[in-house]
């Protein structure tokens, strides 16, 4: 049976939140605070449903008390309710370490990341800034907001882009519904490397911000809302 340090390794491995272990667990988040912290001793079944979770999003648990992710294995993970995009944030802090990662994304509005992350948008900022990982952003010619530096960015046309937003990071891809408030991340390389190769070509296809664009531009400052160029 797997012990509380490897419980609290792998959820830190997928970057997981007591309440993200808690959803795909069946549990409840004071009983997963509860056991993390050792107030109690977990049922056979207690733990069995967790190590099925976590198995289930990607751990894969090795002798003596080992644990490691399954690269080359397809696990989905879905991070859903009004904290999706911050559970997101972790998933992406957890994969991004250096200067040689990357991360991809396509969206038609760069302004939801404010709507629905605004309070957590400076923890990536910071962890990209003391990081240092790249960007690069398609966005919709149509588009009055920017949350990264201009560089970052290239511009299709609008008609180019449906209502769904991705982002491509190491060996995941994550799909992204605002409305509904969910992001559903597929952890497989397969699937990410060929999203990867479609981003390239819209990026070769695509075109840099115009200076006429930049001057128009909002763009969100940390440690202020946004100002203009």
């Amino acid at each position: 049976m797997i012990t509380l340090s490897q419980i609290r390794a792998a959820r830190a491995l997928l970057g997981w939140t007591q309440e993200n272990l808690a959803q795909a667990a069946g549990l409840s988040l004071p009983s997963i605070n509860n056991l993390e912290r050792g107030l109690y001793s977990p049922r056979s079944e207690t733990l069995g449903a967790i190590k099925s979770a976590l198995e289930q999003g990607g751990i894969e648990f090795i002798e003596r008390n080992g644990l490691r992710l399954r690269e080359d294995e397809h696990a989905v993970v879905s991070f859903t309710g009004p904290h999706f995009i911050r559970d997101l944030d972790q998933d992406i802090l957890s994969v991004l370490q250096g200067p040689d990662d990357e991360i991809l994304g396509l969206f038609n509005d760069d302004r939801k990341w404010m709507d629905y992350a605004g309070l957590t948008n400076p923890v990536y900022v910071e962890a990209r800034e003391k990081r240092g990982w790249r960007e690069r952003f398609l966005i919709a010619d149509t588009a009055d907001f920017i949350t990264s530096p201009a560089e970052a960015y290239r511009v299709l046309p609008a008609a180019t882009f449906g209502q769904m937003t991705y982002e491509i990071y190491g060996n995941r891809l994550a799909l992204i519904e605002w409305e509904a408030l969910r992001v559903t991340v597929v952890r497989n390389p397969t699937i990410a490397d060929a999203f990867r190769r479609q981003f390239e070509t819209l990026w070769d296809k695509a075109k840099p911000l115009s200076e006429k664009k930049l001057a128009k531009i909002e763009r969100w400052r940390l440690g202020r809302d946004s100002s203009g160029a």
